[in-house]
């Protein structure tokens, strides 16, 4: 079995994104650093440090600016264009994101025990004392955080698989039912439609625009069968991957669900590698939309 212990993998890109995160970064040449495609890295990121590459670098950035405000009373706009803010209006704006105080209140702190307690009262203090450490917008859904260990990720091999697909570009969620009734429109006549449902995405939202994001709305079906003008087919090549199987009732759980994966992939320091990663579908209901779904990533066995 391939093993990675992406921790101390990590620790040199992490050094470097703390002593270079007030450079204009190319996260795609950071990721070559790890060794690893765009794709993945921003996900193994945030299983390794509970926060995406740009939340990484934003919170260190807004960190030494309040250090800047306080100590050197700067101007705030000074520090936010120093800090690659566009305006001192932007650097006010992620402040209150982040802290829920403005750059003026720190910058008027009149003393260190004025400093240090008005950022224990501040929205993250609160955080950092609540949780142990500043919770990822994500992660803030309801009870489902609880569940992180709920379902053990099992490892399977899967075998190759022909797909037939329609390919939808646009914002992952979106554009999905009309695919999906034409590729069973098809497949339905041709008793084809028992094959089975995998949805396959090829960007990450953090990197790629929304409106460019590309996913795969695909049905295994036998080899041999040629699909109609408009629908595509590929192959899902054989191999390891990791899976973790959810019963999926609100929307927002999807991405909490694939960040548990890569979080136990990280925690059993399984080698990940760049196959595809797909959500497979048991079940869907269309009256609920509720889902029974296994969330698989490749890896190396």
């Amino acid at each position: 079995m391939s093993k990675t212990n992406y921790h101390r993998k990590f620790v040199p890109v992490i050094r470097y994104l703390e002593k270079n995160y007030d450079k204009n970064l190319n996260l795609n040449e950071v990721a070559e650093m790890a060794h690893l495609s765009p794709y993945y890295f921003h996900r193994v990121f945030k299983a390794v440090t509970g926060e995406t590459p740009a939340d990484f670098i934003r919170r260190l950035k807004l960190e030494k600016a309040a250090t800047q405000l306080f100590f050197h009373k700067e101007a705030v706009t000074k520090v936010a264009l120093d800090f690659g803010f566009s305006s001192s209006q932007a650097l006010a704006k992620a402040f209150r994101g982040y802290f829920a105080l403005s750059p003026s209140e720190v910058k008027n702190c009149e003393s260190m025990e004025h400093y240090t307690q008005l950022l224990r009262d501040s929205k993250i203090g609160h955080l950092l004392r609540n949780n142990g450490h500043a919770l990822a917008n994500g992660t803030q859904y309801d009870d489902t955080a609880n569940q992180t260990r709920s379902e053990i990720m099992k490892t399977e091999h899967f075998e190759e698989k022909n797909l037939a697909y329609i390919r939808v570009t646009g914002p992952y969620g979106e554009g999905y039912d009309v695919a999906s009734e034409r590729l069973y429109g098809w497949a339905g006549p041709m008793g084809l439609a028992d094959g089975e449902s995998i949805f396959i995405y090829h960007d990450n939202p953090e990197l790629t625009p929304a409106d460019k994001c590309r996913t795969d709305v695909c049905l295994a079906i036998p080899a041999g069968v040629t699909p109609p003008a408009g629908i595509e087919l590929q192959t899902l090549p054989a191999g390891s991957y990791a899976n973790l199987r959810k019963l999926v009732t609100d929307k927002s759980q999807y991405a909490l669900y694939w960040q548990q994966l890569m979080t136990q992939v990280v925690d059993a320091e399984l080698t990940v590698d760049n196959r595809p990663c797909f959500e497979l579908y048991h079940s869907y209901d269309l009256k609920t939309h509720h889902a029974d779904v296994s969330f698989c990533t490749s890896i190396k066995l």
